[in-house]
């Protein structure tokens, strides 16, 4: 037996048995020496003992060739204090005696069992971490709450945490600010005008839901702007700029206010563009989507001058086919998504195809490094009918001119 850890109260000793490797703790103010059982590992299970408790006795570990941070090194149960006591005296009658943590949870589950995923139980940590400071019922709270969520038969009631006032108004920050996401935003928003509706004023009413407005716009389109740019700095296939499109064009492109659905409406035609969409007087434009480091010009030598790269003929031969088959189908088409998008409380939805635009987003201002380069570019994008080229960093700039905007609205 090996001594591993020695300090001035504890003593931590290992003992190798074959494949098993099992540790122990030491007190040395013990008078009798008696070694407790801290944990055995063999492969990459750790068996950890739990002592104390009512319920609990065994944590087991799958997946792991060393004890994670979230037990405690000495044996004494968690890291978190908070957790090690709900588990010794708060968790009586429950019908468990084990808890395994792994990253990947098994088919079969033991009834006697709890089975939880290490980052579960990290991130538990970190929300009891910041509470910390709150009374110690707000901790206890926060882990009772987290086993209903993954347990419901447990006999344990939901109870509300956000009842301390003065704390959550000591969080509402500029820190805070950073880390939320547009659905929390909208969530806070909420919260904002149900708290707004118990002045009898609609004008203060009124103002407050304004603001509100507001500021959800501002972190939506920062939230986008900053999204765009990581996207533009990995430079990422066409499928993943399709998504982000998909998902945000309606957002920072006011001129749209529907998307559609195109691959689904029966017209006949069997190529589609990246992305249909319809203004608000109910005209249809066609998106067609490359990479952003997609090739802009080739030049010729003999001439002296710029022109069309393989890539961006391409994209345009296939875009001129797309409004070409939309004016061919233009009745067709309109009367198919009419029938398919109407049900028996709404009409259906009406279109317009006269004189469909293309809009092709490809590449960017970085290639156009001469006034040569830019004033060819230039000749050539203004020189197609009913076809519209988009830099990506182009979109970028619209996207922070309509930050601004809204900043000083």
């Amino acid at each position: 037996m090996e001594v591993k850890i020695d300090t001035k109260k504890i003593q931590i000793l290992e003992e190798i048995s074959g494949t098993k490797t099992t540790y122990f703790r030491l007190l040395k103010e013990d008078e009798q020496q008696d070694l407790i059982k801290i944990y055995e590992k063999e492969g990459d299970k750790i068996t950890y003992f739990f002592y104390g408790g009512n319920s609990i006795k065994e944590i087991i570990l799958i997946g792991y060739t060393k004890l994670p941070n979230i037990l405690n090194l000495f044996g004494f149960g968690f890291e978190e204090k908070s957790m090690t006591n709900f588990f010794k005296y708060k968790f009586e009658n429950q019908g468990y005696d084990k808890i395994q943590i792994s990253d990947t949870l098994p088919r079969r589950k033991a009834k006697n069992t709890l089975y939880f995923k290490l980052d579960e139980l990290e991130d538990l940590k970190s929300r009891i971490f910041q509470e910390q400071r709150a009374c110690n019922d707000t901790k206890t709270i926060l882990v009772k709450n987290f086993l209903i969520e993954r347990y419901p038969n447990l006999s344990f009631d939901f109870q509300e945490t956000n009842n301390n006032k003065e704390l959550v108004l000591r969080n509402l920050n500029s820190k805070l600010i950073d880390k939320l996401t547009a659905e929390e935003v909208e969530k806070i928003g909420e919260f904002y005008v149900q708290a707004a509706k118990k002045y009898s004023r609609p004008d203060v009413v009124k103002r407050m839901t304004r603001g509100l407005q507001k500021n959800a716009q501002l972190l939506t389109l920062q939230e986008i702007i900053n999204k765009y740019e990581k996207l533009l700095k990995d430079n990422p296939k066409e499928s993943i700029w399709q998504e982000f499109f998909d998902e945000y064009i309606t957002l920072f492109d006011n001129r749209y206010y529907k998307k559609l659905d195109y691959k689904n409406i029966a017209t006949g035609i069997t190529k589609y563009p990246d992305l249909v969409l319809v203004d608000i007087y109910g005209y249809v434009d066609f998106y067609e989507l490359k990479k952003s480091s997609t090739p802009i010009l080739q030049y010729d030598k003999s001439h002296k001058t710029f022109y069309w790269s393989k890539d961006f003929s391409m994209v345009i031969a296939q875009v001129a086919d797309y409004l070409q088959k939309a004016k061919e189908n233009s009745l067709s088409y309109s009367k198919s998504i009419k029938e398919q998008t109407e049900d028996e409380n709404n009409d259906g939805f009406e279109i317009n195809i006269i004189n469909p635009r293309a809009i092709i987003v490809a590449g960017t201002t970085k290639e156009l490094n001469t006034k040569t380069k830019r004033n060819h570019f230039k000749n050539l994008r203004e020189s197609l009918k009913d076809i519209e080229f988009v830099l990506y960093d182009e979109l970028l700039e619209r996207l922070k001119n309509l930050l601004e905007t809204v900043k000083l609205e």
